[in-house]
């Protein structure tokens, strides 16, 4: 019994450890605060290299007057407007305020506490923090966020003092984000639970009292020929196998058991499957058995109660051959059609293995097989002592089979095993639970904004907008009298089609921005859709002013 339970509970902590290792967190915010001349300045270097990139290619004439950053040219107010369309979230309250000073002292390294520096992002999200939805304020926003975004603006109105609002960027945070950038002890809460769990399973294995060898004349399977090497290639290959499909999830849904990764999953721990199997297998070894008397013999099987069976019982000793079910080996041979891989777990599962078999008068039959058997010699002696017949095949199988020899040879092997195992498994596993220690959760205080000079707007004296109002002044001469255009309601409807019309294909160039590529891998494909789209914004500018002016438009129509 003490080896049934050494495997089960060795399998326990091995696939709970490996799952509680791999679990991701949860309902979780990332939330920095929001400085919005730092995102204006970012829009428009980030408009400047796009264009720099497409000048390489297409020349600096083709690019002139392209500005992809056309919403950062106006006041900040307008601005803040366009960026949180549609997913703006305004609150107002002294805890509002609290968390926005402890989240920008916090991204700014000036954490108020530990625990708000333990919700840090890392090295690449230095600006965030990770927060959990259920905690308050954050609590508030599940009622008021935008249906079908994963990121909103939470504007926060100072409550008395006559501060400028603060902003808050707001993200539900991906699986993705959440193992690139968050803390460990955030990213995967229960993992230091899982390490102490296969910590533990480990040194119970080695550690964990084995059944004492009996006295006197016995049949018994040898530890460490029939236990140790079986055990360790069935905690390997099974736990790697078990531990894939979360790998492999966590950029997506986090969870193996998604519907899209049901598939790989099932054939993933397919595998798995087994390879565990090898516990069953050395568990039937360990747990078999006989000692006997000059009246009879006790056969022990599976840790249960040992069977005591008079010689005048037995019936007979046949060959037997050991081999896995039917059903083990087709399910390894179809889940070799989706992984190859497999193909050598299928391969070693066709392979038997010879021994004998005891057959008993009342129809009971114990099967004794496989290396690492000793004492089959004595027991052999003893059954031609009683005559009682025994096969002339089985009878080879168990001359072949001697009787055990205490010697250190055995306990220096056990020793080196444990040391090697500990050695190698126990601290990476230490390091890994102390890493990702669960930390406190940082306290939410409430504060007020402190007053501050808002800049009046991010665009003042823009060399863009200079040149473009020299040049609105440069076109009519001093000397000439403008005539006023009369404005009429089917210009304003022309107007309102053209404006409509040019937003549209602004839209289209932002979504086109991520798709160009680099200078080194440029997406040709994106670059000329982008021209051709800045062609029909000329084309659109220009039947607007020739509106806008009076004349009649590219189409031919008069306003």
């Amino acid at each position: 019994m003490r080896e049934v339970i050494r495997r089960i509970l060795t399998a326990v902590c091995l696939y709970g450890g490996i799952t509680l290792c791999l679990i991701q967190g949860s309902d979780l915010y990332r939330v920095s605060p929001v400085d919005w001349h730092h995102e204006v300045e970012a829009k428009r270097q980030q408009s400047r290299q796009i264009t720099g990139m497409m000048s390489a290619y297409l020349g600096s004439e083709t690019v002139e007057g392209v500005d992809l950053a056309e919403n950062t040219r106006g006041t900040l107010a307008e601005f803040i407007a366009d960026e949180t369309e549609g997913r703006l979230i305004i609150v107002s309250s002294h805890d509002w305020e609290g968390l926005w000073n402890d989240v920008a002292a916090t991204a700014a390294d000036n954490a108020p506490s530990p625990a708000w520096a333990a919700c840090r992002g890392g090295e690449d999200c230095r600006g965030c923090v990770y927060l959990r939805q259920s905690a308050e304020p954050l609590a508030q926003l599940a009622d008021k966020w935008p249906a079908e975004f994963v990121q909103s603006y939470v504007r926060i109105d100072p409550v008395e003092t006559i501060a400028q609002p603060r902003y808050l960027d707001v993200v539900q945070v991906s699986p993705s984000d959440l193992v690139r950038c968050a803390p460990l002890h955030i990213a995967y809460p229960y993992r230091t639970y899982g390490a102490g769990m296969l910590i533990f399973g480990l040194l119970f294995y080695i550690g964990f009292p084995r059944c004492p060898r009996p006295e006197g004349a016995a049949m018994f399977y040898e530890a460490r020929a029939a236990g140790w090497l079986p055990d360790l290639l069935a905690a390997f290959g099974s736990g790697m196998f078990f531990g894939l499909p979360f790998l492999i999830a966590s950029d997506s849904g986090g969870f193996p058991l998604i519907l899209d990764w049901l598939p790989i999953t099932i054939v993933m721990w397919g595998i798995a499957v087994l390879f565990a199997s090898m516990f069953v297998m050395t568990t039937w070894y360990q747990t078999r058995r006989v000692t006997w008397d000059e009246h009879g013999a006790w056969i022990e099987t599976w840790g249960r109660q040992p069977t005591y069976v008079t010689a005048a019982e037995i019936e007979t000793v046949g060959p037997h051959l050991l081999q896995a079910p039917t059903w083990l080996k087709t399910l390894a041979w179809i889940i070799t059609i989706f992984n190859w891989r497999a193909g050598s777990s299928a391969i070693l599962l066709e392979q038997s293995d010879p021994g004998f078999s005891i057959a008993t008068k009342q129809g009971h039959s114990f099967n004794f097989t496989g290396a690492g058997l000793f004492g089959a010699r004595s027991f052999l002696a003893w059954l031609d002592t009683h005559q009682i017949p025994v096969d002339p095949l089985a009878r080879d199988r168990m001359q072949s089979s001697a009787d055990y020899k205490p010697s250190r040879i055995g306990w220096i092997v056990a020793v080196i095993f444990a040391v090697l195992a500990v050695a190698f498994l126990v601290p990476p596993l230490w390091r890994t639970a102390v890493e990702a220690m669960p930390q406190t959760e940082p306290e939410f205080r409430q504060g007020s904004f402190a007053p501050f000079q808002e800049t009046p707007s991010p665009v003042a004296g823009d060399p863009i907008d200079t040149k473009s109002a020299e040049r609105q002044e440069i076109a009519v001469p001093l000397n000439i009298p403008t005539v006023e255009t009369i404005v009429t309601s089917e210009m304003l409807a022309q107007e309102q089609a053209i404006v409509e019309k040019m937003e549209q294909k602004r839209n289209e160039l932002k979504t086109l921005q991520s798709e160009i590529g680099t200078i080194s891998n440029p997406n040709t494909e994106a670059i000329e859709k982008v021209m051709q789209i800045m062609s029909e914004l000329e084309q659109l500018q220009a039947e607007f002013d020739d509106v806008r002016s009076g004349k009649p438009t590219a189409n031919g129509n008069e306003p």
